[in-house]
């Protein structure tokens, strides 16, 4: 994919800037009666309130207190070799087959596969089950939406769409036009012009031949939304600054919570979440608008965040690198902790609130 000159970028974060406030303006008051409905309906939910992160499996109930890198529980496991034993591969396949079956040697590889695969089960059950004893998601208050007619799956206003169950706006970044203009630091420099205000992070590193970039925000986003994004870039190595959005082999799985304290006394409280799934750029807004001496700060807003890597030693790069920004790594994320992360295998978990490495 070719680079986009970097005088186009002016005219990207203006579009932007332009989709906020048509969003604004047109569910501006539709959402100030919601968000009413929704502050009625919240039960006094407190930060500390968690829930554990669902991993679609039933995993060993047994307590984990240490960690021990899969990689190395596994490194002696050796995979059977693909080729079939000679008996299996005569020329009368229905007939040998059936006698390879009931042979020792076919038995033999049978049993050595079915090890491995218990072994690797085993390993996937631990290291999943020490993560959960690391890291939990904070709770989102239940959102009763209104009723509409609305089919919110297709209403999509240049990629921006409504979820009425969490009652935010998110980008589809599977159908995104901002896909074509990857990320450059000049886009950051001209936010301010957009009236976006927030903080950011870059963290830097390289994996199978490629430069990687994993960006976080949180901030306001023009006059009438509050969010937060995680995005996920590369390139080629040692080429200019200019990094493309990940292709889709690129796509990391993860999961993000935004909290805010709203009212200003230190009471933080999570306002939405986005599910874990594959994304290149996770992103989640809610109506609101900062004080201009609060936008100064962007401390009032938090991210909680999980992102699964392709592989232990990918998360241990991004870690590496991530550490090297100011996060501090824990054994136990606790979310109330600022600038805090876990790594458990191939999954990073963090807490991110004062880190910026863009001052406006």
């Amino acid at each position: 994919m070719k680079n986009v000159p970097a005088v186009a970028t002016a005219a990207v974060a203006l579009a932007l800037a332009g989709v906020f406030a048509v969003l604004g303006v047109k569910m501006k008051n539709q959402l100030s009666s919601e968000l009413t409905e929704a502050e009625n309906t919240e039960s006094s939910v407190s930060y500390n309130q968690l829930t554990s992160y669902d991993f679609g499996e039933d995993y060993p109930a047994e307590s984990f207190t240490s960690y021990t890198d899969p990689l190395a529980l596994s490194s002696d496991v050796i995979l059977p070799s693909p080729s079939l034993p000679s008996s299996v591969t005569a020329e009368n396949s229905s007939s040998q087959s059936s006698e390879a079956d009931t042979s020792p040697t076919s038995d033999a590889a049978k049993s050595e596969t079915s090890s491995v695969v218990e072994r690797i089960t085993s390993v996937t059950a631990s290291v999943n089950a020490a993560f959960k004893e690391a890291f939990s998601m904070p709770k989102v208050p239940k959102y009763i939406p209104r009723e509409s007619n609305i089919n919110f799956d297709e209403a999509m206003l240049a990629s921006y769409m409504y979820e009425p169950d969490g009652n935010y706006y998110y980008t589809n970044d599977k159908k995104a036009w901002q896909t074509r203009f990857g990320y450059n630091e000049v886009y950051d420099r001209l936010a301010v012009i957009t009236a976006m205000y927030y903080d950011t992070v870059r963290t830097t590193f390289s994996f199978e031949g490629k430069d990687w970039l994993v960006q976080i925000w949180k901030g306001q986003y023009g006059y009438y939304f509050v969010g937060e994004e995680i995005g996920v870039y590369t390139k080629e190595r040692s080429s200019s600054s200019q990094y493309m959005s990940a292709e889709k082999s690129d796509w990391l799985k993860m999961e993000m919570c935004f909290v805010w304290d709203e009212d200003h006394n230190g009471n933080y409280k999570p306002r939405f979440s986005r599910p874990y799934d594959d994304y290149w750029w996770c992103t989640g807004f809610v109506v609101g608008l900062e004080s201009s001496t609060a936008i100064r700060t962007r401390e009032q807003f938090r991210m909680v965040a999980h992102i699964t890597f392709k592989n232990t030693e990918m998360a241990t790069l991004f870690a590496n690198a991530f550490e090297a920004n100011g996060f501090k790594r824990v054994s136990k994320l606790d979310n109330n902790v600022k600038d805090t992360f876990v790594q458990i295998g191939p999954d990073v978990a963090f807490v991110w609130q004062s880190i910026n490495q863009h001052v406006i």
